[in-house]
Formats: structure tokens, sequence, C-alpha cells
């Protein structure tokens, strides 16, 4: 039996530690501003794909994870949610609070 050869990319490495990047994220979320399950759903789109995404180096594999790796998992478990969470463009940022000329202020 032989197996088809395909060509492997080991420039794609993952481990624990993206992992542990995506829940971080997760975790400085607080909830007035991340306040129902589709906000806090595309949140996690939104550090899954910045952790995973920023690596890749040509649109499948983009796409791949994107659309099929993501999008699978959220109508898998969010079924009843999954347009709200896979409604594009996908932006999450905190930047009307943030004022680097500021020494007092709170980054956010």
């Amino acid at each position: 039996m032989t197996l088809p050869r395909t060509p492997v990319k080991f420039h794609y490495i993952f481990n624990l530690r993206d992992f542990s990047r995506i829940y971080e994220g997760l975790l400085r979320s607080t909830p007035d501003k991340f306040g129902s399950k589709e906000q806090l759903c595309r949140l996690w789109r939104n550090e899954a794909t910045r952790v995973f995404c920023d690596r890749l180096i040509n649109p499948e594999d983009k796409d791949l994870i994107e659309k099929k790796m993501i999008g699978s998992i959220v109508k898998e478990f969010f079924s009843g949610l999954d347009d709200a969470i896979l409604r594009e463009p996908l932006i999450v940022g905190d930047y009307m609070t943030s004022n680097p000329a500021d020494p007092d202020a709170v980054d956010p």
C-alpha cells in the first residue's frame, strides 16, 4: 500500500503556547465589553485567527483555517449563533480608550 505524497509544511508547527495565547486574549476580556455569547465567541474566533492565520503564507491555507476549521467548529458547537459569530468583517479592538501620549492613561 502506497500513500499519496503531499508536501509537508514544516513551517506550520504549533504548540501549546499558541493555545495559551488564544486563552490569554479571552481572559483579558471583561463582561462590560463582551456581555453576550456571540461577542465572546467572536472574540475567540478573532484570537484563533490571529494566532494561527498570521503565520500562514498562502491564501489556501488561510481559507482552510478560517472557513473550514473555525467555521466547522462554530457550526458544530454554536449552531444557533453561527451566523452572528461568522459574520464579516471580524474586527475586535479597544483603540478608543488608548492614549499613548498620556503617561497616566491606563493601557486597555
